[in-house]
Parts: C-alpha cells; sequence; structure tokens
C-alpha cells in the first residue's frame, strides 16, 4: 500500500519529489534520482503536487528504458539534455541544435528532428502524462487501467506504422480521424470502439485541462457504423447459451478437475465465474452458496446447492480452513490484475476450442458462446422447467434472487406490487428452482475424487 511520504523527501524547510534511477539508466540520464522541489512544508499539499511530477518522472525513465533496449544514443542524449534543461536558455538550445546538425549526418534529418523535439520537449510521447492521468481518475478500476494503456498503445503503433510522430502535438482532427477509420473501428463492435474513444476523450480533455495541450481532437469525432453484410453472411444472434449437445462434450471432455468442477457448478448455480472463484469454504455451509459480493449490488445472496453438486462441495471443503477458497488450485492474484477468475477462463477457452465448441459467425473475433453460456442455459433450463410442470414450486419472481440480476428493467409499479408474494418459503422456491434444472443425461457424474 503507498505511503503518503512515498517519493518526498524532507530537504531544508521543505518536501522535495525524489525517484531513483535504475542502475542500468543512471549513464542514459546523467544522474542517479530525479529531484524536484514542491516549496512547501505541508504534507498534504506535497501529496497533491507530487503526483504530476513523479509521473513525468517515471515516463522519463520509460524512455530512457526504450533507449536503452534500443541501444539508441541519439535518443539517449536527447533524454539527458531533456532533463537537464527543463528550462532552456539561448546557448542550451543551441547546443541541442549543434548537436542535432552532427546526427543529421550520421543518421539522416529524421532522426535529427526526433532529436530536437524530444530534447526540447517539443514534441511529447503519447503515453508520456498517462501514470498522471490515472492517478486522477481514481475512479478507474484495474481493468479501465488496462483497457486505456491498451488504446494508447495502438495509436503509437498505428503512427509508426505510417510514418507518423507517435508524439501528442502530431494529434490534429484529420490524424485523429484517420486513427478511428484505419484503426480504432476496424475489427471492433461499434459500442466495443466507442468505449475505447472514450478512454482517448477524456485523456485529452484532462491533457487541455492541464495545459499540455491546446486543442482536444477527439470531440465530436464519430465512428463509422458496421458495413452492411452481403446476402451470402451467416446469421449473427450474438452470446447464446450452450445448446445440451455443447454441454454434452464440454463435460465428457478430458479437462482438469478444475475446469471440470467450474464447469458444473456454473451449469447447476447459474453464477458467474468470478462469483464462484471468490467462494470461501465458510461460505459453502448448510447446503448453501453464500455470495457475498459480486458484479452489481443485486449480486449478494444466496443460492442452493444443487443435489449434483454435493460430492464436489465436499471434496473441495473437506478438512480445509474455513477462510480458504472453494477454488483453492488457482494461482495468487498479482497486481496487474483484479480477478482471480481469469487463469480459469482462460484454461476453459482453450479447452472449450480443443473440443470444437465455438460459434464465430463471418469471422467475428469473440465466440457467441464462452463460459457466461453455462449460466445463460442454467437460466434457460429454468424457465422451461418453470412452463412444464404443473406446480413448479417457483415462479419469475424466484429468478433474480438466484441469478443475482436486479428488477430495474420491469416496471416499478409492478415490482412494488409484488414485492412479498413471491411465497411463503423464499429459500424453498428457489431450492426448487435450482433442483428443476438437470444436466443432459448422457453427460458423465463427477465422483468424490473427481474422477
Amino acid at each position: 500500500m503507498a505511503k503518503p511520504t512515498d517519493y518526498l523527501q524532507w530537504h531544508g524547510k521543505q518536501y522535495r519529489v525524489r525517484l531513483r534511477v535504475p542502475r542500468r539508466l543512471q549513464s542514459i540520464m546523467g544522474t542517479a534520482q530525479l529531484i524536484h522541489p514542491l516549496h512547501t512544508a505541508d504534507l498534504k499539499i506535497a501529496n497533491e503536487r507530487k503526483l504530476e511530477i513523479v509521473a513525468r518522472m517515471k515516463a522519463d525513465i520509460r524512455l530512457a528504458d526504450k533507449a536503452f533496449e534500443n541501444n539508441d544514443t541519439a535518443k539517449a542524449e536527447a533524454i539527458r539534455l531533456r532533463i537537464k534543461h527543463r528550462e532552456y536558455d539561448d546557448e542550451s538550445i543551441q547546443h541541442v541544435h549543434d548537436r542535432a546538425e552532427v546526427i543529421a549526418l550520421e543518421r539522416g534529418h529524421r532522426d535529427a528532428a526526433a532529436f530536437v523535439e524530444v530534447a526540447r520537449g517539443i514534441s511529447t510521447p503519447i503515453k508520456f502524462y498517462s501514470d498522471a492521468f490515472l492517478a486522477y481518475k481514481t475512479n478507474y478500476g484495474l481493468g479501465s487501467k488496462k483497457d486505456f494503456q491498451r488504446v494508447l498503445g495502438w495509436m503509437e503503433e498505428w503512427c509508426k506504422a505510417n510514418h507518423l510522430g507517435p508524439y501528442l502535438e502530431d494529434f490534429d482532427r484529420r490524424i485523429a480521424g484517420r486513427f478511428l477509420d484505419e484503426s480504432l473501428s476496424v475489427g471492433r463492435s461499434k459500442a466495443k470502439a466507442a468505449a475505447y474513444l472514450g478512454f482517448i476523450r477524456e485523456y485529452w480533455k484532462w491533457l487541455k485541462q492541464r495545459g499540455h495541450t491546446t486543442e482536444n481532437p477527439w470531440l465530436d469525432q464519430t465512428l463509422s457504423d458496421a458495413p452492411r453484410l452481403g446476402r451470402g453472411a451467416e446469421p449473427d444472434k450474438g452470446k447464446r447459451p450452450f445448446t445440451d449437445a455443447e454441454l454434452i462434450v464440454l463435460l465428457n471432455g478430458p479437462s482438469s478437475t478444475r475446469t471440470s468442477d467450474l464447469m458444473r457448478i456454473a451449469a447447476l448455480s447459474g453464477m458467474r465465474i468470478e462469483e464462484i472463484c471468490q467462494l470461501r469454504v465458510s461460505d459453502c455451509k448448510d447446503r448453501l452458496f453464500n455470495i457475498r459480493a459480486g458484479k452489481t449490488a443485486a449480486a449478494e445472496r444466496q443460492i442452493p446447492i444443487h443435489t449434483d453438486l454435493v460430492a464436489i462441495v465436499d471434496r473441495r471443503t473437506t478438512g480445509k480452513r474455513p477462510d480458504a477458497f472453494l477454488i483453492d488450485d488457482l494461482p495468487p492474484v498479482p497486481e496487474s490484475r483484479e480477478s482471480r477468475s481469469d487463469p480459469a477462463i482462460k484454461e476453459f477457452t482453450r479447452y472449450r476450442r480443443k473440443q470444437g465448441v465455438d460459434e464465430r459467425p463471418n469471422d467475428k473475433a469473440k465466440s457467441n458462446v464462452d463460459f457466461h453460456s453455462f449460466r445463460r442455459w442454467f437460466i434457460r433450463k429454468a424457465r422451461d422447467a418453470m412452463h412444464v410442470q404443473a406446480s413448479p414450486g417457483y415462479d419469475e419472481w424466484t429468478f433474480p434472487s438466484v441469478i443475482g440480476h436486479t428488477e430495474s428493467d420491469r416496471p416499478k409499479s409492478l415490482d412494488l406490487s409484488m414485492m412479498g408474494y413471491a411465497g411463503q418459503d423464499p429459500l424453498a422456491a428457489k431450492r426448487d428452482l435450482v433442483e428443476a434444472v438437470k444436466l443432459p443425461s448422457s453427460t458423465n457424474s463427477l465422483s468424490q475424487d473427481g474422477t
């Protein structure tokens, strides 16, 4: 956890920022540490002021690291000068241009121009202020931070592929529009591209507010509509449940014990995979799954444990500490991600594809079936059973309390009318709903030892 005094040093009668330079980069940057005065003795003010300075220092270190990896001596020298002369006088400017003339003779005018721009700070790499922006955007979760960094990386790659400078100053409305048409909109749904465009707009809005740029070229930019598919195109109805045939293939195939357990738990509870992976041994008592937190406020709920899951739950809880995870064979979660389920999802995806369970009409990027299709299958089977059975013991009002969906899509007056009328024993209704779902008869059962 970050401490209030991180990157701060008391010097004289005030705080200053101090950031150590990795040993391998000290010759490039010309110093062993970066220092910047904050002109305050107030710790709270110092912490506010340090954020952008630390982000700028880290950006300088990243530039130096890239120069080190590419053995780029010209860029290394430019970075040294950039750090040495944060405020340029006539003499230092002349020194930069003198060096640029030598570089032009040795490496060409393109490298010489880049040297001048980096050394004088005229051109700013796209990601230069990304850390400061993320420090400001405290509401961004880990997934949003990754998406933001990802789209900036795409911008850099596109610029280099099109012989454009990967710098903030080079993005005017024309270049921004080209990037949207030639890169961001290609191979992505309009909704996904719009989400990435939202990150770019917010970044440039912040850059303008902080005085790092004068214009936001992304305002009023629109994304092109998806091209109309020809008559020979495959129909695409989007994400869907597994069919019974697909479920049989998956449950009978040579999956690992972990994947086999996860598939069955999802199919017979309707839980999301992260909800399953967050369950502790203490959450699986009295024939109930107790979900403490989840994707939405409605995700916190109790789900009766299906009869066919009892053996799996017993095997995974017997002799375990109460705070142990039910799915305890997942690796620890590193700081680079926030969900436990990522390795399990990747393993299942590889297994699903190997088993030939896939649907990508018109070569779309993502399959219409994924791990969430177990949840869709559970809902469909419970719904179908409700209409087939004469007295199912549950009704449509039982579904939200099992699935964890909010009821906001229905008229509020109808919710108020039906509140409290889901039956004398809501838990019994939930158990009837869960037990109404049956795996296809051709699937293998899982024994106590997981085989």
